[in-house]
């Protein structure tokens, strides 16, 4: 079984019950937090969002990455014990591994990977959309009143290279653009709205040019891709989205215009403008969160002394921390078992009731990949087989992986072992038993 096919499958199955995990912690810490504003929660948002996104693929990086770094040159030792057949579970728990059907492994990958394309496809049509704003969005000119707001807005966001575009495709006011970001309005928006409104709009959007929100959107989208099929990921993104426009609420507020204007602004301009909708632009109520903003704008948070933001933000921590280690340390990697396709005799013993056990008389031995090599890997490698009545290996598998391709070397060359058939009553028979296959530096 392909490695990067095992590696995605890997990927998929844990990200289906650790992404809940985070999500669940990551309302844990933002409710922790929600004394210190939206800044705060929204960092922790984006940080369960990086964390769900990265925490699945830790086990399956096993078999692509050297998890263990020795320096310098160490010989290689490689040792082979036979153990009674039973003795090591067939599911490789310790070893981090679980063995699935080639069969199921394929159908996971085939439907994880149709997922991803879906929303790859759904993610460059958006993309796409965004251009066609900026290429055919028009040079915008203000009126005396409206340029004075402008660089009002400007010189409290420090802004210097930021676009005034108009697009009669646009209902309502988005910011687009990373190198150079521009904020697209409809043709008319100017004329129609009254000086606190335009200067509220303004603002908002020049606050998440200031924050290179529309970089930052692109990232997590695209980052997004990896777990965009599950809808608690979803929930993660409206939940960025949520406190990223209540943060730039909160910039308004600080710099430009008092609370009780920016939230009549607020009712006004939500009642005439619309979402950005499918393009990556973002708009002032994509979030469709109004209430909740005009509710913040009201009541007016006392600001924790530091003692207080130290406590709240490192339970915060210890919260996600928790989740996202108890999640990796609980996450399986995916194999397939390496098997060869011998029929197994009609019957198999079992060591012991008199069954005695095979034994041992050649082993070659067993070479080291040249990327285990370099990476200093070491550990064990159980392969299940039956020792036939001449002595000889039948149906060998790989019952506990070990991964770096040790496993496809340990089970050829415990196809060339050589044994002294197990005996039951005196005559030979067919036994079944698993070879420990150790890969060690000395």
């Amino acid at each position: 079984m392909n490695n990067a096919v095992c590696c995605m499958v890997s990927y998929a199955i844990n990200a289906a019950w650790q992404v809940p995990l985070l999500a669940a912690a990551g309302f844990a810490a933002s409710h922790i937090l929600r004394r210190r504003g939206p800044q705060a929660q929204h960092v922790v948002w984006v940080a369960t969002f990086l964390i769900s996104s990265i925490s699945p693929a830790l086990p399956a990086l096993r078999m692509i990455l050297p998890l263990t770094f020795l320096p310098g040159h160490i010989p290689v030792k490689v040792e082979a014990s036979v153990v009674a057949a039973g003795a090591v579970p067939g599911l490789a728990a310790h070893a981090g591994t679980v063995l699935l059907p080639g069969g199921l492994i394929w159908l996971i990958f085939s439907l994880y990977v149709s997922t991803l394309a879906w929303f790859a496809a759904k993610l460059l049509w958006t993309v796409a959309g965004t251009g066609s704003l900026l290429r055919e969005g028009a040079p915008l000119t203000l009126a005396a009143r409206g340029e004075e707001i402008w660089e009002q807005v400007r010189r409290a966001f420090a802004a210097t290279d930021v676009q005034l575009l108009s697009n009669e495709n646009v209902r309502g006011i988005v910011t687009a653009g990373a190198r150079r970001p521009a904020i697209i309005l409809p043709a008319d928006f100017a004329s129609r709205w009254s000086d606190d409104d335009l200067l509220s709009a303004l603002g908002h959007e020049l606050a998440h040019v200031r924050r290179h929100d529309y970089a930052k959107n692109l990232l997590f989208e695209t980052a997004g891709l990896l777990t965009a099929f599950h809808p608690v990921t979803w929930m993660v993104k409206a939940q960025i989205g949520r406190t990223r426009e209540m943060t730039c609420d909160a910039m308004v507020v600080e710099r430009l215009v008092d609370r009780k204007r920016y939230r009549q602004s607020l009712l006004r301009l939500a009642e005439r403008m619309m979402p950005a909708g499918r393009v990556t632009a973002l708009g002032m109520f994509d979030a469709n969160i109004l209430e909740e903003r005009i509710m913040m704008m009201k009541s007016k948070r006392e600001t924790p002394n530091r003692l207080v933001r130290v406590t709240l933000t490192g339970c915060a921590f210890i919260v996600l921390a928790a989740a996202a280690i108890g999640g990796t340390a609980f996450a399986k990697a995916v194999a397939a078992p390496a098997a060869d396709h011998t029929a197994s005799p009609t019957r198999v013993y079992q060591i012991g009731d008199g069954v005695t056990a095979p034994i041992l008389t050649f082993a070659p031995n067993t070479e080291y990949t040249s990327q285990a090599r370099k990476a200093h890997y070491q550990g064990t490698c159980v392969v299940g087989l039956i020792v036939g009545i001449d002595g000889r290996p039948r149906y060998v598998h790989v019952v506990r992986p070990l991964g770096m391709g040790l496993d496809e070397n340990a089970v050829k060359t415990v196809k060339e072992y050589r044994f002294k058939p197990g005996i039951f009553e005196g005559k030979p028979v067919p036994v079944k038993i698993n070879v420990e296959v150790r890969f060690r530096f000395y």
